[in-house]
């Protein structure tokens, strides 16, 4: 990569950049590490990526994740007023303080690491249950069988949503994930109706018979935690859209990486212990997350020596921040589970810090560890060369993961 090639304006929407962002991103930060981006639509964003100036615009209450004021940007630059629906204006990921304060104490309360280590065994059987179901000696997807339904069907048991209604859940989860803007048919409507409908009936269940799950935590809180139901409904569905996106393509980016690493797993395998204090280097080295959700400044804001205006969109490029030779001074491309201190920031930082970074972490090791540990032969079906992975705004996650199960 020399410092004078030519990037499009559209530069990060690219297929090419999709499937190996890296030497891109790479000269991004040597060259102009607040970058422009422009968008078919005739919009724009401010790319940021190197990992100082991510970790700080990630603190800055000047870059706002009240999804009304990306409303109101929206209405602006399109002419037509636009209002989020309800599913989306009242949870955490979308608000800022003050409505953002009583939610993040509700939710921290609520939805522990204790919460989520108590999953385990539950974790371990509904692992076990999908590999089982999948092929051994032939050809099998990874994706589609296992890491895509996995967090789908721990955080449906999480909420406290019974087996039987599980299917659903698979089904709205698939919908949305492959739900494409140019498809007219009203499929994503229809689907965030089905899925609104039950989680409020739902709700409405937990509230007369509560039992040990979330949901039922939410809803008989003491009254300094307890949430309406509107921000219960609107929490329970960011769960099952964003939650479950995350940390699949996680789970994904983990069983590729030790897949193309076997000294790596089996350093994993033979030391269990090591499991919990690689985890946070395997997510760095995988970047699971391309971008924090988007900022809007709501007034100007100095980051890597651009001043970006207010009004204006920002994107917070994490995969990035996870090669910043800044940061990672030591061979920041390769995975090193002796690796000091990897402190990536695909989870977040500051106020916005992601909830569930702690049951994503058990998933993902459940899943890397039970496949591993059933099938210790298992290998890629193709060569790595050939793994593909679906453009997204948010997520990296593999369109699938072929391989040969074996014992």
């Amino acid at each position: 990569m020399t410092a004078t090639r030519t990037l499009s304006k559209y530069w990060m929407l690219t297929n090419e950049f999709t499937q190996n962002p890296y030497p891109v991103l790479e000269h991004v930060r040597r060259e102009s590490p607040v970058r422009e981006l422009a968008f078919p639509d005739g919009g724009r964003a401010f790319v940021v990526t190197r990992y100082e100036d991510a970790k700080a615009a990630l603190a800055d209450p000047r870059l706002s994740r009240d999804i009304h004021v990306h409303y109101r940007l929206m209405s602006e630059r399109t002419g037509r007023a636009m209002t989020p629906p309800p599913e989306e204006a009242n949870h955490l990921a979308n608000l800022e303080p003050p409505r953002h304060t009583p939610l993040r104490r509700a939710i921290s309360f609520a939805f522990t690491p204790r919460r989520a280590e108590a999953l385990r065994p539950r974790v371990e059987v509904i692992a076990d249950t999908l590999l089982d179901a999948l092929p051994t000696g032939a050809e099998a997807d990874l994706i589609e069988g296992y890491a895509d339904p996995l967090p789908v069907i721990t955080i449906a048991e999480l909420m406290g949503v019974p087996a039987d209604s599980w299917p659903d859940f698979l089904r709205w989860s698939a919908a949305l994930r492959t739900y494409s803007p140019t498809d007219g048919s009203g499929a994503l409507d229809r689907n965030i109706r089905e899925l609104s409908a039950y989680m409020a009936e739902l709700i409405a269940r937990k509230e007369r018979e509560p039992g040990e799950d979330l949901l039922s935590a939410l809803i008989h809180a003491d009254d300094e935690r307890r949430l309406t139901s509107t921000e219960i409904l609107s929490t329970g569905f960011a769960l099952m859209t964003g939650g479950n996106d995350t940390t699949a393509s996680l789970v994904g980016g983990v069983l590729a990486a030790l897949l193309t690493h076997p000294a790596e797993r089996e350093r994993l395998m033979t030391e269990p212990g090591r499991w919990t204090k690689s985890m946070d280097e395997l997510i760095r080295y995988v970047g699971p997350i391309s971008n924090a959700l988007q900022r809007v400044t709501t007034e100007p804001v100095e980051l890597g020596g651009v001043t970006i205006p207010a009004g204006e969109v920002v994107v917070i490029c994490v995969m990035s921040t996870n090669r910043d030779t800044g940061q990672f001074p030591d061979r920041p491309d390769e995975l090193d589970l002796e690796r000091p201190k990897p402190a990536h920031l695909s989870f977040g930082h500051g106020i916005h810090y992601c909830s569930g970074a702690h049951l994503a972490k058990v998933i993902t090791e459940i899943a890397a560890r039970r496949l591993f540990e059933r099938f210790p032969s298992t290998r890629l079906a193709v060569d790595p060369s050939r793994l593909e992975y679906a453009q997204n705004v948010v997520v990296r996650p593999l369109k699938a993961l072929p391989v040969l199960l074996r014992p």
